[in-house]
């Protein structure tokens, strides 16, 4: 009888967490596809990689998210 208790019980969890694995594999299909950039310099600058570094366009953008990002002025 205790021996076929712990089976049952073992049993059901098993399922219980190929349920909720099976679950969790969907991937949910109500939001957005592909978020537009909020600034389309930032997102130019994205595509400059390392020579953004050296662009005057990047350096006020990157001055301007940080200061929407922090509250405070650009510096």
């Amino acid at each position: 009888m205790t021996r076929s208790l712990a089976w049952g019980t073992a049993l059901i969890i098993l399922l219980g967490a190929a349920v909720l694995a099976g679950g969790a594999s969907h991937p949910s299909q109500t939001g957005p596809a592909k978020l537009a950039p909020v600034d389309p310099e930032l997102a130019r600058c994205q595509g400059l990689g390392e020579a953004a570094g050296r662009d005057s366009g990047c350096k006020a953008a990157w001055a301007g998210a940080r200061a929407r990002f922090f509250g405070g002025a650009a510096s």
